[in-house]
């Protein structure tokens, strides 16, 4: 099974396509402000401008699933996505949420495996698509793009390693600390009431984000609701005070008070 996904918009395809110039002028910027294109040539973003790809997608739908085909890596420039995949008892476990300029589906792009996760919008998404072949031709004439990957796989896998050891050596608090911290400094969160930052995510989300039981992920939840921290609603956080979490994180909230 290929990637997929329900479409808002129109195909739009590479510089030679029956496109306006504002669209393609769009095009360029995201691809020169993604981390796949940072600090190279400008003959690269304008390889890559030719072969891309626009694609749109509604709120609720999904990019790809887990096992699909990886057959296209995906920049974002619009929206977030939640990277899941369920176990073996049907539990999902979130990996994270992307947002822009984040670089979706490079590992399945690289190794020519099938999907490891599903990739769902939470709102509606739109990302700059580059296939396979065009990509490795990209890379073999300018191999600062192929850096730019690398780079990227090895932020993964710092961010991987991390997430290991607060799940595996940090009390629960730690972790959902960790787990929101990890969300906002993503750009996860969006300006909700009063302006706080606010992030549509359920216990039972926020459960399956970090490994815990609904129940366990409530009583913490209101104990940081309880210091200031974080303030609840049905089907929503908000973040009273983020740089707080840093503290919960590393045990220094008794210290600080």
């Amino acid at each position: 099974m290929s990637d997929s996904g329900k479409l808002f918009s129109r195909r739009y395809c590479g510089i030679g396509a029956n496109i306006g110039l504002v669209v393609k002028d769009n095009v360029k910027a995201a691809l020169s402000t993604s981390p796949l294109f940072i600090g190279v040539l400008d003959a690269a973003v304008q390889m890559a401008l030719e072969a891309a790809t626009i694609r749109t997608y509604a709120a609720e739908t999904d990019i790809f699933h887990e096992d699909d085909a990886g057959e296209a890596v995906y920049l974002i420039t619009e929206g977030r996505i939640k990277v899941s995949r369920a176990n073996l008892e049907g539990r999902e476990r979130i990996f994270t949420i992307l947002t822009p300029p984040e670089v979706l589906g490079e590992m399945a792009v690289i190794n020519r495996s099938p999907r490891t996760a599903t990739a769902h919008c939470l709102d509606r998404v739109t990302t700059v698509v580059l296939y396979r072949d065009d990509l490795r031709a990209i890379m073999e004439r300018h191999p600062g793009v192929l850096w730019n990957l690398a780079g990227i796989l090895v932020k993964r896998l710092a961010d991987m390693n991390r997430e290991v050891e607060m799940l595996s050596f940090s009390s629960t608090a730690a972790c959902v600390a960790y787990a929101l911290q990890s969300l906002h400094l993503r750009g996860a969160f969006k300006p909700g009431r009063e302006g706080l930052p606010t992030l549509e995510f359920t216990h039972q989300d926020l459960a399956n984000r970090t490994g815990n039981s609904r129940e366990t992920i409530t009583r913490v939840l209101k104990d940081l609701e309880r210091d200031g921290i974080i303030k609840t609603r049905p089907g929503m956080i908000a973040l009273l005070n983020p740089a707080a979490l840093e503290g919960v994180i590393y045990g220094l909230r008794d210290q600080d008070e």
